[in-house]
């Protein structure tokens, strides 16, 4: 009978031991062209009898395990992007890669309608801000990220490039 409530303690207490430290990687283009190397990434940790989450060098105690994380994406002026959780300062484009999340933010000065001239890339989708701000959400689960989810951006048609 120990045995068997053993085991049954240990199959309820599993997720509670769930931890994971992911780091990503890219760099960042300043409207001045300058490129910055960028590493950012996800962790949950036990520490001490505590959980902490990490999103970049921000850290905090939690109770459980965040549903998700949202990078938040601000069009300014119709010709800035700021992204603060990368840098302080407005931003031509980035380039993101976490786990196998690939993430590519560009200026299309051919965009001529609608708001500013950004195109968000991930997953094959192209986005473009819609009203407010853009965020991609980083959605987890016990392994890290589950998926990734864009938030306040239009997803255009696919096009075929121009030759």
């Amino acid at each position: 009978m120990r045995i068997i409530t053993l085991v049954i303690s240990l199959l309820f207490s599993l997720p509670a031991l769930a931890q994971f430290q992911l780091m990503g990687k890219g760099s960042y283009t300043l409207q001045d062209g300058k490129t910055i190397p960028l590493q950012y990434g996800f962790s949950y940790i036990r520490k001490d009898g505590e959980f902490y989450f990490s999103a970049g060098k921000q850290s905090l105690t939690v109770s459980s395990l965040p549903q998700k994380y949202s990078l938040t994406l601000i069009l300014q002026n119709e010709n800035e992007v700021w992204v603060p959780d990368f840098v302080n300062a407005p931003l031509a484009g980035f380039e993101f890669e976490i786990a196998d999340f690939d993430l590519k933010l560009t200026q299309d000065p051919d965009l001529k309608d609608g708001r500013g001239n950004y195109i968000l890339y991930y997953d094959g989708g192209r986005y473009r801000f819609s009203r407010g701000p853009g965020q991609v959400n980083f959605v987890f689960n016990d392994e890290g990220i589950a998926r990734v989810e864009i938030k306040g951006m239009l997803k255009l048609p696919n096009t075929k490039p121009k030759a």
